[in-house]
């Protein structure tokens, strides 16, 4: 950053080497600032969407408790199981996707800073 002139050190060079790092702390600064939003944005994200996953699973053991206490499993009907196990497939992919994005970031940031 200081150029050397004949050897000299002029007053403008150092005031220019500092206004470089300033700068370049400045930028640092913006740097870690949008990183640290963007995780913010994507933790927030992923609360809002497990919340809802659990609420939805919550209901699903409602419905489950409630109509096997009614009629017991085995007179729910085949129709009534299958809708059960594709809810129940829906959020374990809804999972499996958010987890590979959280991996596929965390991988991200580690390459990044290595």
């Amino acid at each position: 950053m200081i150029e050397e002139k004949d050897d000299r050190v002029t007053v403008e060079t150092i005031s220019q080497a500092l206004a470089d790092l300033r700068f370049s702390v400045s930028e640092f600064q913006d740097i870690i600032e949008q990183y640290l939003t963007a995780v913010e944005e994507l933790w927030r994200e992923a609360k809002s969407h497990l919340a809802s996953i659990e609420a939805r699973l919550a209901g699903m053991e409602v419905q489950f408790s409630i109509n096997s206490a009614d009629a017991g499993v085995d007179q729910w009907g085949p129709e009534n199981i299958k809708t059960i196990l594709n809810d129940l497939n829906e959020v374990g992919h809804e999972l499996t996707k958010m987890r590979q994005r959280f991996h596929s970031f965390t991988r991200g940031t580690l390459d990044r800073i290595n």
